[in-house]
């Protein structure tokens, strides 16, 4: 029986008690809830069941703070909306399958957390926590962002040993924390703890696609806060915050319409285009109740994408000045300034090294199983950008196909959950041989 057979048969063996893992981790409710998050009865899950197969002392648990220095780097982004993140009880879990010496290294990236459900009714099963399957299809908060990426990595080690092919470089499988909401804090831990390995395939949703390229951007906040003193009457000045706020909504929105004409990266279809997605607009409260005077102060928050040859100064500086220009042309309102500011860190975009001999590894990987394989863009924004950052790593993004991450009935196609495990062992098994 050739190795592919083997990998075959391992994969139809271990199908059922793979899926019912990942039904398992979807059910535990690790959502990322800034300025903290409840990923630790997840990571504690899956530290157990790896314990199954890999020794303790190549298992470990620990937190973001046991990284020596990690808030004095760079890259370490401490807040949200201004208020500070915590990291106490959510631990990154990294399994480590050692090789002999003297090969390349990889890594199968994930993370743990996901979205909330913002108590909304889900159709297909009323659980938004299921992990139930029909018509081929998983459903559940997390299936596809990311929990069967993330578990797929486990698996892919554990086949790996069971296989007992040997290697001479060292397979790692990661599952992070505090991804979601612009986090990264957890992937710089991931890297700062393991500087050293060659290569690592993220496992974001990407149909299967390799992804050589991902798009940036930020959350933003426009706000304004008035000197005057709100209220009602005819005897004062009443700057009113909501006419900037739909200014600046107005300017937001040909900002939008520019971003469509911006060169697209040749790893992207032409038809590809980036946006800025306007989410809330906040000003003297949210009913009729509250609307009896003048409000002294507003908000407005929206999303700007970014391609990876744009820096986040060039970002930065065009949106401003683009915003301050529009502002400009209206007649002038008295009252305070509107205040641009980013709440949550710059995710810059990344531009995966085509010339990495990993890349090789993924396409023989594909070729040995018939998969279509397409080297592409992927459009969203991930935490790739952190990996050369932090580290020596390359990265690549190759994930399972699905739909409605984030979203009401969110599901991941369970082949190609199974077909990921295939794609990541083979990859394994050529690059770090």
């Amino acid at each position: 029986m050739s190795l592919a057979q083997k990998l075959d048969a391992w994969v139809r063996d271990n199908r059922e008690r793979i899926l019912a893992m990942i039904a398992d981790l979807v059910r535990i409710r690790t959502e990322n809830l800034p300025p903290g998050g409840n990923e630790k009865p997840g990571q504690e899950y899956l530290a157990s069941w790896a314990s199954s197969f890999v020794p303790p002392r190549d298992l470990d648990l620990f937190e973001v703070d046991d990284i020596p220095g990690i808030r004095e780097h760079p890259l370490f982004f401490p807040t949200i909306d201004g208020k500070q993140k915590i990291y106490q009880d959510r631990p990154v879990l990294v399994a480590r399958l050692p090789g002999s010496g003297g090969g390349r290294s990889l890594a199968f990236s994930g993370h743990m957390d996901v979205m909330p459900t913002y108590g909304k009714t889900w159709e297909v099963f009323p659980d938004p926590y299921s992990g139930r399957i029909k018509d081929g299809r998983m459903y559940g908060r997390g299936t596809l962002d990311m929990k069967a990426g993330t578990a797929a990595g486990f698996w892919a080690l554990r086949c790996l040993r069971e296989l007992g092919v040997p290697l001479k470089g060292d397979v790692y499988a990661e599952s992070v924390v505090d991804e979601e909401n612009g986090g990264g804090n957890g992937t710089i831990a991931a890297r700062l703890r393991n500087p050293d390995i060659d290569f690592a395939i993220l496992s974001e949703p990407s149909g299967l696609a390799v992804g050589i390229e991902s798009i940036g951007g930020s959350d933003w906040k426009a706000s304004v806060s008035e000197a005057g003193p709100g209220g009602i009457g005819p005897d004062a000045e009443l700057p009113n915050p909501i006419y900037k706020l739909a200014r600046v909504a107005l300017a937001l929105e040909k900002y939008d319409r520019r971003l469509a004409g911006m060169r697209v990266p040749d790893t992207y279809d032409p038809g590809m285009r980036i946006r800025l997605l306007t989410y809330q607009l906040a000003s003297g409260g949210s009913g009729y109740a509250e609307s009896g005077a003048v409000p002294t102060s507003g908000h407005l928050f929206f999303w700007q994408e970014t391609y990876a040859y744009w820096s986040e100064r060039e970002a930065r500086a065009d949106l401003s000045e683009f915003v301050r220009r529009e502002l400009a042309a209206y007649p002038a309102l008295p009252g305070g300034e509107v205040r641009l500011e980013t709440v949550i860190r710059f995710l810059e975009g990344h531009r995966t090294d085509r010339r990495h001999p990993a890349l090789g590894s993924i396409r023989k990987a594909y070729g040995e199983l018939g998969l279509e394989h397409r080297e592409q863009g992927i459009p969203f924004a991930t935490d790739a950008f952190a990996f050369r950052k932090c580290s020596r790593t390359e990265v690549a993004i190759i994930g399972p196909r699905g739909s409605n991450p984030h979203g009401v009935d969110e599901y991941v196609e369970v082949d190609s959950v199974l077909d990921l495990v295939r794609v990541m062992v083979l990859t394994a098994l050529d690059f770090c041989a």
